[in-house]
């Protein structure tokens, strides 16, 4: 009976959600806050209150929920991603402007990650994150080489695009799906009749998944009431109790990268207010934040860019895929970086100054490519440990607060896209500055 009556609640509360858009015709942007509101005090009710054996019951259901809703996010992504960056580079005229597109996006990417690094490291320091932690029997590990970020890189390469497909290896999907849009083009500039073709297909295919998509995202905030229930009732607020200094520092790195480097590209690059772009671009943050994955939120941030930011479509199918795969500021630059100084002070390691410096080389590499899944980040940040030297063990110690940083560390990624996408926009002229200033960003969005 237990069970049920906490299963009722979750019921309950999906309704309520769906009362909210049927009859009080709240806007898509309050509706994924509130779930989000909704999740975490369900989750806290269970974790506190509930039996072990029903709680763990009632996560089943909202397991079912939660991770059905990201499910059908992933079932969009193959179709979305290697579709769109081809579409987008055949909207451009000639290779010129794919390189100008493209270097600038490149560029950018390439900035912030580095400002990342910087910021990760400094605010580790400042808040000396890890001193005075119990290491306690820690197991001996197998040190890595420098080799495996080789190998890693080598990877990248797509030599068989069915399997990188099959197996969600997103990095090698792009890099052939750039390589054949690069192709296409060169093809376009000499003979515009023979991609023709080619050219319709991929429209009507992209306006199909498009509207797929807009079909799966009305469902985001029963997804996130879902998924934030079922990741609360596990481990309530213990994990910040035992590495709440690390879990303050990073939100307040990932704030200082959305506070001062975004906005202040796009207060200075794009000239637009930085707090109404972030208003803009909330939809997307917030499906960001509670999904922990953005290429799980890649569907929302393409369409946040075109239907609330006012970026050109080519420009958003160019930035949006591409962003999602490398361009990783929080989960490859700012986190290793902390866990770097975290792992120097927890072992009482001093760090050289070469040592910092080869900190925000590997996490601009990391940047650009960590794996765009949840917990992505922790496989280049034991590449960034053992690169410089430091303890991989450390990983294992912030293990444990790892799903609360990721939450902060996806929505800054995706906040880096978002802003690229503007910002490029703009220097390239397709960016609608005065749609932006006029629309009602408090109606209901477009795509909900």
């Amino acid at each position: 009976m237990n069970t049920l009556l906490w299963l009722g609640i979750f019921v309950l509360l999906l309704a309520s959600l769906v009362a909210m858009k049927r009859r009080f015709h709240l806007p898509f942007s309050i509706r994924v806050s509130t779930a989000l509101a909704l999740g975490a005090l369900l989750g806290l009710a269970l974790f506190f209150f509930a039996e072990s054996a029903t709680r763990d019951e009632v996560r089943r259901w909202t397991a079912l929920v939660g991770n059905g809703y990201v499910d059908l996010l992933r079932m969009l992504i193959i179709p979305l991603v290697p579709t769109s960056i081809i579409a987008g580079l055949l909207r451009l005229s000639s290779t010129e402007e794919l390189r100008k597109m493209g270097s600038r996006t490149i560029a950018l990417f390439l900035f912030t990650a580095i400002l990342a690094g910087i910021i990760g490291l400094l605010v580790g320091s400042l808040f000396s994150v890890g001193s005075g932690m119990t290491i306690g029997e820690l197991a001996k590990r197998e040190p890595n080489t420098l080799t495996n970020l080789f190998s890693q890189f080598r990877a990248f390469i797509p030599s068989n695009p069915v399997r990188a497909a099959s197996e969600l290896q997103m990095i090698p999907l792009v890099v052939f799906s750039l390589f054949l849009g690069v192709a296409a083009i060169a093809v376009k500039s000499k003979k515009p009749e023979a991609t023709k073709p080619f050219e319709n297909l991929l429209e009507s295919f992209l306006a199909i998944v498009m509207e797929l998509t807009k079909i799966v995202l009305r469902l985001t905030p029963y997804g996130v009431l879902a998924l934030t229930s079922y990741w609360l009732s596990s481990t309530g607020l213990n994990a910040l109790v035992q590495l709440g200094l690390f879990v303050v520092a990073i939100i307040v790195a990932c704030l200082l990268q959305m506070g001062i480097v975004y906005s202040g590209l796009l207060a200075f690059s794009a000239k637009i207010n930085p707090i109404r772009f972030f208003r803009a671009a909330s939809p997307a943050l917030l499906l960001a934040f509670s999904s922990r994955s953005s290429l799980g939120s890649l569907t929302m941030t393409v369409s946040t860019m075109t239907n609330r930011l006012k970026v050109s479509p080519r420009v958003a199918n160019f930035v949006g895929p591409l962003g999602a795969v490398m361009n990783m500021d929080a989960c490859g630059g700012i986190f290793p970086a902390m866990v770097a100084v975290f792992a120097a002070n927890a072992f009482g390691i001093d760090l050289s100054i070469s040592q910092y410096i080869l900190i925000v080389v590997i996490s601009v590499f990391a940047s650009l490519g960590s794996a765009a899944v949840p917990m992505g980040a922790t496989a280049f940040t034991i590449i960034t440990l053992t690169t410089v030297g430091l303890p991989v063990e450390a990983v294992g110690l912030v293990a444990g607060v790892d799903f609360l940083v990721d939450m902060f560390r996806t929505m800054t990624n995706v906040a880096g896209d978002l802003s690229t996408s503007v910002v490029v926009a703009n220097s390239l002229g397709e960016f609608d500055r005065d749609a932006f200033n006029t629309q009602d960003l408090g109606s209901e969005m477009a795509m909900a």
